[in-house]
């Protein structure tokens, strides 16, 4: 059960300072200060290597992000021969404690909204998820993937200042490195930029072609298959750092077996230096998964997504997927509470979208006051504390479903469109089942999706800042 706020002033702040606010920037500071909770050594002043158009800084010059709470908390496991996450779960009770209703608007949620350095309980949580699915340590799991929501602000840094240029962003999957590249010549700023990160980092430049190329040059191969008669279906995706545009067609059920038909459905080559065209057949290009419908909580067969608020007015709304809110059916939904929570509500359907802002739907809220916690698997909840941006290759997310719970999996590729839905994003693997359709993806506080489907047998969702694009309305965070 959780404390009641008014406990938090009955426990000493002096033996135990808890950080309650969110960090996420690398700071560059002497070895010996500590500024925010976060301590990072300061890079050498060594130039990068240069080979051709690579530019490679080395991991050992690298800003290095320290976390004396989290060593503390696992040199006290240690010596009381406990496991570090049983030592970090009493860290967070106790921290629990120091919370307030302003921490916590809408009542405590079983994640605590507090920080282990650098790190976020939220992240920490999804952090064990990755490490269990990955069959390695939770300190493994910090060491290779802690700094991801680092490499994804210094991305977005860069595409934002850089955007003309910008060819895309990846993580390899070890999460021991980090690659940038650009259509010409790679910034000083960029270079600066990317010495925040932890890890060794390339920076390619002279590609010939931007990220914005890339994403063109799919749609038009989408449009171009999509008018073939033999064509069921078409999803069109593109490899960030190999620059080929990816073509999965289904053919029509008369020519399936005919494997002679995908050249007469293979568009035409595209005409951007560097960047190529595969085409594959598949059995079937998509299957969303809309068995019935929810979000974080319960809906009658799909599963809802994140609260939403209107950017200008203090309207909610309650968002999943486009798919689940078809037809009659789809109008009006009962949701649910998971079973600790209890009670429900009927919700009426006030927006529909399938098509260029992705796979997207929202609701009315009904007689339930909506809030800004979503529930990351069966009944644990955690506070929506940033809206994500579209997420680079390489970054690692965790979803809910109804169907599967909670699970997580690394984005394959950021851009993917099927049929007439663009912009959602892929996956490497499939980690969700029908009836996931319309749930939250997320890592830590930070909202990136409602659950789509399969593309290509692969988990895809569409990023929440769609919402915003198509309708003014933004994921609501604390």
């Amino acid at each position: 059960m959780n404390p009641p706020y008014e406990g938090a002033s009955s426990v000493s702040r002096t033996s135990r300072k808890f950080r309650v606010l969110r960090r996420r920037g690398l700071i560059f500071v002497a070895p010996a200060a500590l500024i925010g909770g976060l301590l990072v050594a300061a890079p050498a002043a060594a130039q990068p290597e240069s080979e051709s158009d690579v530019i490679v800084l080395a991991a050992d010059q690298q800003a290095q992000i320290a976390r004396p709470t989290l060593d503390a908390i696992k040199a006290e496991a240690t010596q009381r021969g406990v496991p570090l996450e049983a030592a970090l779960d009493e860290y967070l009770s106790g921290a629990r404690m120091s919370l307030t209703a302003e921490l916590e608007p809408d009542g405590p949620a079983d994640t605590p909204e507090v920080s282990v350095d650098d790190l976020t309980a939220g992240e920490l949580e999804d952090l064990r998820l990755i490490g269990a699915q990955d069959g390695i340590s939770f300190e493994e799991a910090v060491a290779a993937h802690g700094w991801q929501g680092a490499f994804n602000d210094v991305a977005d840094e860069i595409e934002a200042s850089y955007g003309t240029e910008f060819s895309g962003a990846a993580r390899s999957q070890d999460g021991k490195s980090a690659w940038f590249a650009f259509k010409g010549e790679v910034p000083e700023g960029a270079v600066a930029l990317a010495r925040k990160l932890p890890v060794e980092v390339k920076l390619q430049g002279g590609r010939g072609f931007t990220e914005a190329d890339l994403e063109q040059a799919s749609l038009t191969a989408r449009d171009q298959v999509a008018a073939k008669p033999e064509v069921a279906g078409v999803a069109t995706w593109y490899d960030i750092e190999t620059g080929t545009i990816g073509v999965g067609v289904q053919l029509q059920p008369s020519i399936a077996r005919d494997a002679s038909a995908i050249e007469r459905v293979t568009p035409p080559q595209p005409q951007i230096p560097g960047v190529g065209l595969a085409v594959s057949l598949m059995d079937e290009v998509a299957a969303p998964e809309d068995k019935y419908i929810r979000g974080g909580g319960l809906y009658s067969g799909c599963t809802a997504g994140f609260n939403l608020k209107y950017k200008s007015s203090n309207t909610k709304r309650q968002g999943t997927a486009g798919h689940c809110a078809r037809g009659s059916a789809g109008a009006n939904q009962t949701y649910s509470n998971h079973s600790q929570a209890g009670g429900s509500t009927t919700i009426k359907r006030v927006w529909k979208h399938e098509g260029r802002y992705g796979d997207l739907a929202y609701y009315t809220t009904g007689s339930k006051t909506p809030t800004r916690t979503f529930y990351h698997n069966w009944n644990k909840t955690r506070y929506a504390t940033e809206r994500g941006g579209r997420p680079r290759r390489g970054t690692r997310i965790c979803h809910f479903g109804m169907t599967t719970g909670g699970s997580c999996a690394s984005v394959a590729n950021s851009v993917v469109n099927v049929g007439d839905i663009e912009g959602m994003v892929q996956m490497d693997r499939n980690v969700s089942a029908p009836g996931d359709s319309g749930g939250p993806w997320f890592y830590g506080g930070t909202a990136y999706g409602v659950h789509y489907g399969k593309v290509g047998g692969k988990s895809t969702f569409t990023p929440t800042l769609r919402f915003d694009a198509a309708r003014d309305y933004q994921v609501w965070i604390k």
